[in-house]
């Protein structure tokens, strides 16, 4: 039994969410760097009078006090946050027995949040609405009810197109994200793993070990799930510890969020008897579903990677025969026998907890959420650099924020940025005092800090090394925002053409045929030609080929005036997985007009993001505004706008078309 003190399983829970809200502009009490650097100055508050007090939310009893002393006194040791600890010690439970209450309290609390999911579902998503809305059991009902998820979850992945993805716009993300489902992948059916005893069987557990032997497969290594799951990794440049080693659970690369799905198949499937109706329909969300994997089947297709684990599940687990059907069968059967037992009641009591048990796998962990977030902050500067800064400027805050008179930036006084740092770092970054990439043309540091700056000596030695460091993370492309300048998109298309046709001109993909006007009759409305796209490129003028591509002449129109998340050009040509689509990522204005994102914002003002635009962004950026054919057709306010801090944002990977999950841990698998 472990008997060492440790912040996650000990000191983090003497913390309320209050307390961390409070304190949350100087240091994150959930933080184990924080409370680690932080420890003496916690533990003077808590066994002191300081005013204010900190912990804000009331003094502490000595026994807690006397634990965060012992806490200090040991080590201060970080110990395994609780999803990752359950992930790790019910892998090995039988070293672990004392872990067993736990895991206990553990998956109640998973299925009591799936409760409230289901009496409060959040309005964002059809999904987490009537979807999932408990509802009476009856044949009839339980068929519809699946249909309709069935036909919700189809509609959405027709959909889908990888090109429009807004989180997913890279092959890295792709690999992140395969990444982070590594834990509940490579633990494939581990919630099936005690629910079939040995001994004489039912027909309800004899397809519950179908599908688990599907899973661990059928005594095949090639077709074991996690095995497959394992390939795809490496295949990515992904190599783990395995699964059974502490060294995976610690493992500094995967987000705390990544162990939710896992630590609540371990939990469960740990209490399989205790838990066996909601075991059911956590097998029937997960193979029910599997439609939502046709979504990463076109998202890997599309940059390069190779999607047989979800190719195999889509395969193995429909609804007609296959894990769907098996496990809507099983649950049949189960509430046939609970009725035959103990009559409707019993069944409407047991089929709640079934449907508790569904909704848990929907509802439990924020992994969606978390690798969102985290694809943002890159796109702002390395996460760690951004929080030591945010964090470095909240410390600084009770003074500077009194001395730097009625000096602004833009509109705001600097003196009231110092209420929000995190908004403050980016001001920061988008001003005059920065120049990004380059520490030593940055006035921050080449002047103001200097012997003979006004602030000399205001930062140690290592607080400048991470000014430097922060400044070396940001993207040097990006345009100061009082230097943008309205663009011509129509001129910037013309220029596309000219300057990639000389890279890609007479390979295969350009023997594709196109109809549009003739060149060799300008002013003759109703002659037009039917030529190839090398044809079509060696015209003097680009203003041709792009008359082409929006011709209504063609049987399959490669632009959609206005659509560009429906036009083949940008959604199939673009694909990153093709020659056509690496090219059309290279950068093709690096200090010109940019994208704009709208960070979060204090109640005063907003901070926009700007990114240097890729010779994609163009072609989606002139189908988006209609396809003009001339220079007086563009009025760009994106652009034109760049006095004004209320920009609508511009998206090149433009959604709408499927409703990505940003509540509990996103499509399974």
């Amino acid at each position: 039994m472990d008997s060492e003190i440790t912040f996650y399983q000990d000191i983090k829970p003497l913390f309320s969410e209050n307390d961390r809200n409070c304190m949350k502009a100087s240091f994150d009490l959930y933080s184990y760097e924080a409370v680690y650097e932080k420890a003496a100055v916690i533990y003077a508050s808590l066994n002191g009078n300081k005013v204010p007090q900190m912990p804000p939310g009331g003094k502490w009893n000595q026994k807690d006090i006397n634990k965060f002393k012992k806490w200090m006194d040991t080590g201060k040791k970080m110990g395994l946050p609780p999803e990752r600890e359950a992930f790790y010690k019910l892998l090995n439970n039988e070293s672990f027995p004392d872990f067993l209450p736990t895991a206990k309290e553990m998956a109640y609390e998973y299925l009591k949040k799936a409760e409230s999911v289901i009496s409060n579902p959040p309005s964002e998503s059809k999904l987490y609405g009537e979807l999932l809305q408990h509802f009476k059991f009856t044949q009839e009902a339980f068929d519809e009810r699946l249909q309709k998820i069935y036909d919700y979850i189809k509609g959405e992945t027709d959909k889908y197109q990888p090109a429009n993805d807004h989180i997913y716009n890279s092959r890295k993300d792709v690999i992140e994200r395969i990444r982070q489902w590594a834990p509940f992948n490579q633990t494939d059916g581990a919630w099936l793993r005690y629910a079939v005893e040995l001994g004489p069987t039912t027909e309800i557990q004899s397809l519950l070990s179908e599908i688990y032997q599907d899973e661990l497969g059928n005594g095949q290594v090639e077709l074991n799930h996690s095995t497959l799951y394992t390939t795809l990794l490496a295949s990515c440049g992904i190599h783990l510890p395995d699964v059974y080693q502490r060294a995976y659970a610690e493992n500094p690369k995967f987000l705390d969020s990544a162990f939710s799905l896992p630590a609540l198949s371990l939990c469960i499937s740990q209490f399989s008897k205790l838990f066996f109706p909601e075991i059911l329909g956590f097998t029937l969300l997960i193979e029910w579903t599997v439609l939502e994997s046709v979504v990463l089947i076109k998202l890997f297709k599309y940059y390069g990677v190779d999607p047989h684990f979800y190719e195999m599940h889509v395969a193995i687990d429909n609804a007609s025969s296959g894990h769907g059907a098996k496990a809507k069968l099983a649950i049949e059967l189960y509430l046939d026998h609970v009725r035959q037992n103990g009559g409707d009641a019993a069944v409407q009591e047991h089929w709640k907890r079934i449907w508790i048990g569904f909704v848990a796998l929907w509802s439990t962990g924020t992994l969606a959420e978390d690798i969102k977030n985290t694809f943002i902050q890159r796109r702002i500067g390395q996460p760690d650099l951004r929080q030591r800064m945010i964090k470095m400027i909240a410390d600084k805050a009770p003074y500077a924020s009194r001395n730097h008179n009625d000096r602004k930036l833009g509109n705001v006084p600097i003196n009231k940025l110092f209420n929000n740092p995190e908004v403050f770092l980016d001001t920061l970054a988008e001003s005059s005092y920065v120049v990004k990439g380059d520490p030593g043309k940055s006035p921050i540091l080449a002047r103001l800090t200097t012997w003979d700056g006004p602030m000399y000596k205001i930062f140690t030695e290592e607080e400048l090394k991470l000014w430097n460091d922060w400044i070396l993370s940001l993207d040097p492309n990006i345009l100061p925002l009082d230097q943008m300048k309205p663009f011509d998109i129509f001129t910037e298309m013309k220029r596309l053409i000219k300057t990639l046709k000389n890279n890609q001109y007479a390979t295969p993909g350009h023997s594709h045929v196109l109809t549009g006007p003739n060149p060799d009759k300008p002013n003759n409305n109703d002659s037009f030609v039917t030529e190839n796209i090398h044809w079509w490129l060696n015209q003097d003028d680009p203003i041709w080929i792009m008359k082409a591509l929006i011709c209504e002449k063609n049987e399959h129109r490669m632009v959609i005036p206005g659509k560009p998340e429906e036009s083949p050009f940008i959604t199939r040509m673009m694909s990153p997985a093709n020659k056509m689509g690496l090219a059309f990522t290279d950068i093709a204005i690096s200090r010109g007009p940019m994208k704009i994102e709208t960070l979060p914002s204090t109640s005063d003002f907003q901070i926009p993001i700007s990114e240097p635009w890729s010779w994609k962004d163009v072609a989606y950026r002139w189908i988006q505004v209609g396809c003009p054919l001339k220079s007086s057709d563009v009025v760009d306010d994106q652009v034109q706008l760049v006095s004004n801090v209320n920009f609508q944002p511009l998206y090149t990977h433009h959604t709408g078309v499927i409703d990505h999950h940003v509540h509990g841990p996103g499509g399974i698998h």
